[in-house]
């Protein structure tokens, strides 16, 4: 049974539409993600849909004009929302600019099918190969979704291309109504793989930016920001492999608030959490970039330092000792909290009965040495 253009067209339109409305729905909360805008892109496809299948039913130009620009508009909010995805500057100005091109190409050239038909092909060859170049380069920084997205932009790009050229051969639509010239069969293949391949690749790319960014959430300490218990203790198991492996030398180091006891029972739980906080950030902030931090326990933070012997490690917690008293809490209300931090150190090449725990209670038992000779202090486990 021969293929019926306008029918097949009515059905993508339907799917699309319905597509677009369940998008829509599921992004009705305002959040940094694809969704808005492959809500969009697929609009644009089944209005583009809705001008093929209604050719002979409504006036020439929706299939002439609105349909092209509803494909145009579909790639410019496919290529905004993989931008917005990953938090790029994308003004939705900027993405107008194309589609509008579109529409002034289709109505200045309708007369002359053979140039408008070859200005459609070049308008979406250039958006094909804009979202291509922004999905090859975002895949290299994030998931594995960004190959779907490369792979329909490609296509799309590819099918164009071939329109394009049996569009210069001179091939002309026939006319019989439910025969497909090669170059008719080209558009319609363009049209699905621009609707639907990239619609299904930002979809799957925002459920897996979410589905990280609850990874990332759950790996971190709520009240500081920076990794949590279970995140700092994998952090240490995996340097204590990698140093045993390499023979490199590694510090871990336990440290905690000199005054966090005093704080306590002067001044309550908010002023502590200010302080614990207020640490936090500073050590995150003035560690190495190979350098790991996070929360090991409710008043004790812990810091791993990869490829560091003896000499350097008293040389960072030094410093980040005497910078600690450089930069007191500012606590909410005018009050300023002057802080100083104890650490206790344990540095060297791990052997192979060394596990993480066992060099973090070496550690744990310098720094209670450390806190028994007074504040600011630090100790090297023996």
């Amino acid at each position: 049974m021969p293929l019926h253009p306008p029918s097949l067209a009515a059905a993508a339109a339907v799917i699309a539409l319905l597509l677009a409305l369940s998008v829509w729905l599921a992004s009705w909360r305002p959040r940094r993600d694809a969704l808005p805008a492959t809500g969009l892109g697929l609009l644009g496809s089944a209005g583009a849909f809705a001008c093929a299948a209604g050719v002979g039913l409504m006036p020439d130009w929706t299939s002439e004009v609105a349909a092209p620009v509803g494909q145009s508009v579909a790639l410019s909010a496919y290529t905004w929302g993989l931008l917005r995805l990953h938090a790029r500057a994308a003004p939705w100005q900027n993405l107008t600019v194309m589609p509008a091109l579109m529409g002034v190409l289709m109505v200045f050239l309708a007369d002359l099918p053979t140039a408008r038909d070859l200005s459609h092909d070049a308008v979406l060859i250039v958006q094909c190969l804009v979202l291509l170049i922004w999905s090859q380069r975002l895949a290299l920084e994030h998931g594995q979704m960004h190959r779907l997205l490369m792979l329909g932009a490609g296509l799309g790009l590819l099918i164009n291309v071939l329109h394009g050229g049996h569009v210069l051969q001179g091939i002309t639509p026939t006319s019989e109504p439910l025969a497909l010239t090669r170059a008719e069969a080209w558009r319609l293949a363009s049209e699905l793989v621009l609707a639907f391949v990239p619609a299904c690749a930002l979809l799957l790319m925002s459920r897996e930016d979410r589905e990280l960014a609850l990874q990332r959430l759950a790996l971190r300490d709520p009240l500081t920001g920076i990794a949590n218990h279970p995140a700092i203790a994998e952090r240490c198991v995996s340097e204590v492999e990698q140093a045993r492996r390499s023979g490199s030398p590694l510090g871990v180091v336990l440290i905690e608030i000199d005054q966090l006891p005093s704080l306590r029972a002067r001044q309550g739980k908010d002023v502590v959490n200010e302080a614990l906080q207020h640490t936090a950030a500073h050590l995150a902030e003035r560690i190495r970039r190979s350098d790991s931090v996070g929360r090991y326990g409710p008043h004790a933070f812990l810091l791993l330092l990869p490829n560091t012997p003896t000499p350097g490690a008293r040389h960072v917690l030094r410093a980040l000792r005497e910078s600690m008293l450089d930069a007191p809490a500012q606590g909410s209300g005018a009050d300023v909290l002057p802080l100083s931090i104890s650490m206790g150190l344990w540095c060297g090449v791990p052997n192979p009965r060394d596990s993480a725990e066992a060099l973090i209670s070496q550690a744990a038992t310098a720094l209670q040495a450390a806190q028994e000779a007074g504040a600011n202090r630090m100790r090297v486990a023996a």
